[in-house]
């Protein structure tokens, strides 16, 4: 995990050079391992390659960036991590290919040698980086296709700027500090910036799964974005009779990402929340043989807000090293500051990112898990509810539905029922309940705050004939996932020299369940009720009884207050599927 910047186009070679120093210097937090800047001529242009270092893998010097391979044609600065890089080395070794680290960064390179751009289709992992070919002279930005790493740029009068954090680039003292009104407005919307808009005006963030190529090979620069890998598609294609083997094997693609996350020279820690995602993590690591791996989970003095005592019996079950993070109204005020200094871009969230992964940085830990995505991924938000009551409520005609929502607000005209009018009101589709869901802030009260404020560009209001509970997977996870989530889990994180990896956005665990019916997804009262049954007999295992289990559910599952009796009905009616060592419900 590192920070990589770079300045491409018409410079002095010392006005490059000392211009991607400033910015590698920004990026310092990111990674203070080590450093690095190189400088080649390429035409009638100067490409500029900066990274700052932390050594996760082959942390001896060889693992320098920039880095080159053996010919010295192609060079790379990456961000990231490239979890089937030993397998990836083992198909490039049979061609014959020496190789001088143990790190993927190497691995990546001659991967580009060998299948040029198709190689970034089979990399499994997280990462932005920055590749350039000193023969055809085209240097190739890419980022992975879930887009859990950060890739910024700037364009204009002759110049390209990229860099992981937007700070980076104003540290070039090239980039107008003027405000982007669009971003304002999404921001007031949603809480975050837009997919592809950064707070300044000019600089853009590359998309999930996408290349931005530029041509020096000419006197003038050209630039083309396109797209390698396309993760997200509508449509559900399994069938009823399927499910019993799809548990089965979602709880194996869970076990294998988790391995595969766990590739390290140095030891690997977990934010543990006490409920079932973290839990499951917890449970993999143990299986997969992690030597009591350090666990760390935010707790409250107010129990009611507290996950205090469901986090102490899971690491008391595996019997992690397990650390408590103690937070009441002056400590977080405190930390306050540097919190908001550690922002790269404005956000609601992000502060308790910040002081978890202080926390891990401060005990001497470089890589932390997280299970960031299984809440898109299973359905585990109030909006997956609201799109199956929207769809019945979508059976009574629109001009009704829209007089009732009329008649609503004028009765209970409270800001706390306005939503619940819009969405009665609304086409129903699932993009439209997802727009108001992860609204803050309406049109006219944007206005009021931000009188110069365009409309917002929405999710398409298309009619979705599908599997809606699929449908809104997908917008929770273009959208705040991807857009908030994880651009603060890795500002955040990388605040404290901490990388965090997310084994829940696995792309190829993320496709098979995409592909998986909705409705094994969201019980009648359940949430995520796909995962739970993948994880079922672990957690029977580990609490025993269907009462004591019931307690546990209300956190775990995120759903409040539960019948134990329809606990034990459903568990006793959900066939285990064969091939995995869990006992089955009685």
């Amino acid at each position: 995990m590192c920070g990589i910047a770079g300045a491409v186009g018409r410079f002095s070679k010392a006005e490059a050079h000392q211009t991607v120093q400033s910015m590698v210097s920004a990026l310092e937090h990111r990674g203070p391992d080590d450093q690095g800047v190189v400088t080649f001529e390429s035409n009638a242009h100067l490409v500029s390659l900066g990274n700052t270092r932390l050594s996760i893998l082959d942390q001896s010097a060889a693992g320098h960036q920039p880095m080159t391979e053996q010919s010295g044609r192609y060079w790379v600065v990456f961000n990231g991590e490239i979890y089937n890089f030993k397998e990836l080395r083992k198909m490039i070794d049979a061609g014959g290919r020496i190789f001088r680290t143990s790190s993927d960064t190497e691995v990546l390179l001659q991967a580009f040698h060998r299948w040029s751009v198709k190689s970034f289709g089979i990399l499994r992992g997280m990462f932005a980086f920055a590749l350039f070919d000193k023969e055809t002279q085209l240097l190739r930005l890419v980022r992975d296709p879930l887009g859990i790493k950060p890739l910024y740029y700037h364009a204009g009068e002759g110049r390209l700027y990229f860099a992981s954090e937007v700070r980076a680039l104003l540290a070039t003292g090239q980039i107008s500090r003027r405000i982007h009104q669009d971003a304002v407005t999404h921001f007031l919307s949603r809480g975050w910036m837009g997919k592809s808009e950064s707070a300044i005006s000019g600089v853009e963030l590359l998309q999930p799964g996408q290349i931005l190529t530029v041509d020096l090979s000419r006197d003038e620069m050209t630039r083309r974005v396109s797209t390698y890998e396309q993760v997200f598609s509508p449509g559900s294609t399994a069938k009823e009779s399927d499910r019993n083997e799809s548990v089965g094997h979602v709880h194996h693609l869970l076990e294998e990402s988790v391995k595969s996350h766990l590739v390290s020279d140095v030891p690997v820690g977990l934010f543990l929340s006490g409920g079932i995602d973290s839990s499951a993590i917890l449970h993999f690591m143990s299986r997969i043989g992690t030597s009591r791996p350090k666990t760390f989970t935010v707790v409250f003095a107010e129990e009611d807000f507290s996950e205090r005592t469901y986090a102490r019996q899971v690491a008391q079950r595996y019997g992690s090293d397990h650390h408590e993070i103690e937070l009441n109204e002056s400590s977080l005020l405190g930390e306050l500051p540097a919190a908001l200094a550690a922002m790269d871009q404005p956000t609601m969230d992000g502060v308790n990112t910040f002081v978890v992964a202080k926390a891990v940085g401060t005990a001497g830990i470089k890589v932390a898990l997280s299970g960031l995505g299984a809440d898109e991924l299973f359905a585990g938000y109030p909006s997956f509810r609201r799109v199956r009551l929207t769809r019945m409520a979508a059976r009574v005609p629109g001009p009704a539905r829209r007089a009732l929502a009329a008649a609503g607000r004028s009765v209970f005209p409270s800001p706390r029922f306005e939503k619940s009018w819009d969405l009665l009101g609304s086409d129903c589709t699932p993009a439209s309940i997802y727009n108001i869901s992860r609204r803050v802030f309406g049109p006219h009260e944007i206005a009021v705050l931000f009188p110069d404020s365009q409309p917002l560009d929405e999710e398409p209001q298309r009619r979705f004939e599908g599997d809606e509970i699929n449908e809104m997977s997908q917008l929770e996870m273009r959208g705040y996932m991807t857009d908030l989530l994880l651009r603060d889990t890795d500002c955040m994180g990388m605040a404290s020299s901490l990388e965090v990896r997310v084994p829940f956005i696995d792309r190829v665990l993320v496709r098979h369940v995409l592909q998986l019916s909705g409705r094994w997804k969201l019980g009648r009262s359940l949430p995520k009720t796909l995962l739970l049954d993948a994880m079922r007999g672990v957690f029977r295992s580990m609490f025993g009884t269907a009462e004591r289990w019931a307690s546990f559910f209300p956190l775990i599952a995120g759903c409040g207050p539960l019948s134990v009796h329809r606990l034990k009905r459903r568990s006793a009616t959900v066939a285990w599927p064969k091939g995995l060592a869990f006992p089955r419900g009685r």
